[in-house]
């Protein structure tokens, strides 16, 4: 059987026996998720300015989502956008 029964996930971590061992894995565990709340939200801000730098290909459809992509950056997030119109090969050597 893959899954282990719980009660044996539990003996294994020495969880069951007193000493406190489940509070003190408990407090672990949430300071654990906090940390990492705390990191994920602390990476991102609302309020940074944005500079975005788009690439636009040299067919039809490619322009009309570079259009809207750029509209939705400029009105909808407040960056200032930038497009570059080229060709194929160059603008996907950039990109790479």
């Amino acid at each position: 059987m893959f899954f282990k029964p719980f009660h044996v996930v539990m003996l294994q971590f020495k969880l069951i026996k007193g000493e406190g061992n489940f509070m003190k894995f408990l407090k672990k565990l949430i300071l654990s998720f906090v940390f990492a709340g705390v990191m994920a939200l602390g990476s991102t801000s609302a309020n940074a300015a944005c500079k975005v730098h788009l690439g636009d290909f040299d067919w039809d459809s490619a322009n009309v989502h570079t259009a809207i992509v750029g509209f939705i950056l400029e009105k909808g997030y407040g960056c200032s956008v930038e497009v570059t119109k080229g060709s194929t090969s160059p603008i996907m050597a950039a990109h790479y």
